[in-house]
């Protein structure tokens, strides 16, 4: 039966490309006929799900950019849950926002208000490269040894949305962490680029393949080498049977000596396969409360969360705070509680105060 659902399942993608489905959308948007069960799994690659309960619904998932957002996305995502939401807006693990009770026709208007504050559900899902997870704290961390910014938004303009990387044999997500304190995951990524100090003031990345570490790249390798795994896995992959076809289940048949013989043969530079002493001294973790910014004059604020379930009130709150205290983003960690980038610190401490009255708790 799996294996019957794989061979499905890929002939799917040869019928059609998942990223090839987004006119049909907007034709079942407008003619407002049934979806096909075919296109409601190529749906999966713009990050849409038909609710089990009810088929008239349909819920999106919106994977966020280094799992940041400003006021104006905060308000943004606050108006579709009022207007086509049914008040729904939860928070998912791996900075996601997620809408529920969606109607079809309504998917279009939407998509284009994600469109206009920069915000897309493309490569949610499917068998794809995931949006590249980062550390929460990256760019305010006091102890960060890197900031990975613009290295993993080049990771993500690397794969998000490319036709070279919508077809893989099942989803490959990696993370890159530039600080010490680390990206407190849930899950364990298929690929981790973590930072480590060399050489006194230099640094580089621990390539972790499925949690193993096999080597070191520098900060301008990163990309590359993401791509060369992302390759291997799309070439040799198992597409005969869904519970073989994820990225670890390759790793698991081939061991990591033989996928790294094969990453070096698709490299055009020479892995560093040395030996650094690491820090191993425990972290913070979530990071709540004031801490101090590397930013002059400011400092970032750890909010813990009650639950995942919000709506459009909690972020419309939320947006009228930051606001107030002359603060304009935030980041999601990767359980799903909140961080305020860019508290100035002279109203840190009323900010705290403000966000605790509106269920976003900094005091721990």
């Amino acid at each position: 039966m799996s294996n019957n659902l794989t061979l499905n399942i890929e002939h799917i993608k040869k019928e059609k490309d998942g990223l090839d489905v987004l006119s049909d959308i907007y034709i079942y948007a407008v003619l407002g006929e049934r979806v096909s069960k075919k296109d409601l799994i190529r749906f999966q690659w713009y990050g849409i799900y038909q609710h089990e309960d009810n088929l008239d619904y349909f819920k999106i998932v919106i994977p966020l950019p280094l799992g940041q957002l400003n006021v104006e996305q905060l308000k943004t995502l606050a108006s579709i849950s009022k207007e086509y939401a049914r008040n729904s807006l939860d928070i998912d693990h791996g900075q996601k926002i997620v809408f529920k009770y969606l109607k079809m026709h309504d998917l279009p208007h939407v998509f284009n208000l994600l469109h206009n504050v920069n915000l897309s559900t493309i490569f949610e899902a499917g068998h794809t490269v995931r949006s590249i997870i980062t550390c929460p704290i990256n760019t305010v961390d006091c102890k960060q040894l890197i900031d990975v910014s613009s290295i993993a938004s080049k990771v993500n303009s690397t794969f998000i949305g490319n036709k070279k990387f919508s077809n893989l044999p099942n989803k490959l997500q990696m993370a890159i962490s530039g600080c010490k304190e680390g990206c407190d995951l849930e899950e364990t990524p298929d690929v981790n680029f973590d930072a480590h100090v060399y050489k006194s003031n230099k640094v580089l990345f621990s390539v972790k393949i499925s949690g193993e570490h096999i080597a070191y790249v520098t900060p301008s390798q990163v990309v590359q080498t993401s791509k060369a795994i992302a390759n291997i896995y799309k070439d040799y992959g198992t597409r005969t049977d869904i519970n073989k076809s994820t990225f670890s289940s390759l790793i698991k048949t081939w061991g990591l000596k033989e996928f790294n013989n094969i990453l070096d043969s698709s490299l055009n530079f020479s892995l560093k396969r040395i030996i650094l002493e690491i820090d191993d001294t425990p972290t913070k973790g979530e990071h709540f409360g004031i801490n101090k910014s590397i930013v002059e004059g400011q400092s970032y604020i750890g909010c813990k969360v009650a639950s995942l379930n919000f709506n459009a009130s909690d972020f419309n709150s939320l947006a009228k705070v930051l606001e107030k205290h002359d603060a304009s983003k935030i980041k999601l960690t990767n359980k799903g509680n909140i961080i305020v980038l860019d508290a100035p610190t002279n109203k840190a401490d009323s900010l705290a105060n403000d966000l605790e009255k509106i269920n976003f708790n900094p005091f721990i």
